[in-house]
């Protein structure tokens, strides 16, 4: 039977957010040898190796993926224990930046969940493009965002994956003699460049019908009926639908979302760091 004290899950995760044992000592107030020694009787006691080096520093190895959602999760879990035994409140303030797609759909469901079992700990939502999320976490004006990992030079906390379906409104019919009516980001938007790859990939005639730059800018055109949109499952407009995965059109637009963490972040915007990446780490599987 494994026995992982959550010192040892704790250094691990530290590790694999920041991706060297020397910011991660840093960050835990350790030295690096108290560091390096506990990864190594982590790796002896599930009898893997979890870390590669590589250009970048520390990466997770196949086996060191598979730990990291259970490391989470316990530790998570040891926290969840110490707050109810000890009647422990957290009460905090959070600046939480969201793009618009992820803050209309999985969300809230997350955020609902969060504020019942911490109702002290309060969240400005603050929704923007990609972009301009970034900039404002690079000033420092958000504790955490989550947004395109294109947008942000440093590594993310967490990291998953989202598929952009393409959607229409229900009573909606292609035209094959015509090019596919595309409803399209902006031009600066991080979704571009792959929504183009896209349409490349099955040589769709396609034509730009509309420029949206907003969520509820695209879910208007699609209302409306001027042609197709990808967009997130969970944020299709009543009275819509997503395309058959067909031949003749483009396949889904595959994305990166990432969590992003100060470096220096209070009780509060930690919990929600872990509470983020189960909820997420359930999404995804």
């Amino acid at each position: 039977m494994l026995d992982l004290d959550s010192y040892l899950l704790r250094a691990f995760l530290t590790v694999a957010e920041i991706g060297t044992v020397n910011g991660a000592a840093v960050k835990l107030n350790r030295t690096q040898a108290a560091v390096s020694m506990q990864i190594r009787k982590l790796e002896e006691l599930v009898g893997v190796t979890l870390f590669s080096r590589s250009s970048k520093g520390l990466e997770l190895t196949s086996h060191g993926q598979i730990m990291l959602a259970y490391a989470r999760e316990m530790v998570a879990l040891s926290d969840e224990v110490e707050k109810r035994l000890t009647g422990k409140m957290i009460e905090d303030r959070i600046r939480l930046g969201v793009v618009e797609d992820f803050a209309a759909g999985h969300l809230i469901d997350i955020l609902s969940d969060f504020r019942a079992q911490n109702p002290k700990v309060d969240i400005d939502i603050i929704v923007e493009p990609n972009r301009r999320l970034a900039n404002l976490f690079e000033d420092g004006k958000l504790d955490l965002v989550v947004c395109d990992i294109t947008c942000l030079a440093r590594k993310p906390t967490l990291i998953w994956t989202e598929y952009l379906m393409w959607t229409v409104r229900s009573d909606f019919v292609a035209d094959a003699e015509k090019p596919l009516p595309i409803i399209m980001f902006e031009e600066e938007c991080p979704w571009t460049l792959p929504t183009l790859a896209a349409l490349s990939q099955r040589n769709v005639k396609w034509k730009t019908a509309c420029v949206a730059s907003t969520l509820v800018a695209m879910a208007t055109a699609v209302r409306v009926g001027i042609g197709i949109a990808p967009m997130m499952l969970n944020t299709k407009p009543e009275g819509c639908r997503t395309l058959d995965r067909s031949a003749d059109l483009p396949g889904p637009v595959r994305i990166e979302i990432g969590l992003y963490a100060q470096s220096e972040t209070a009780e509060g915007a930690r919990y929600l760091v872990d509470f983020i990446s189960r909820h997420t780490a359930i999404l995804s599987s």
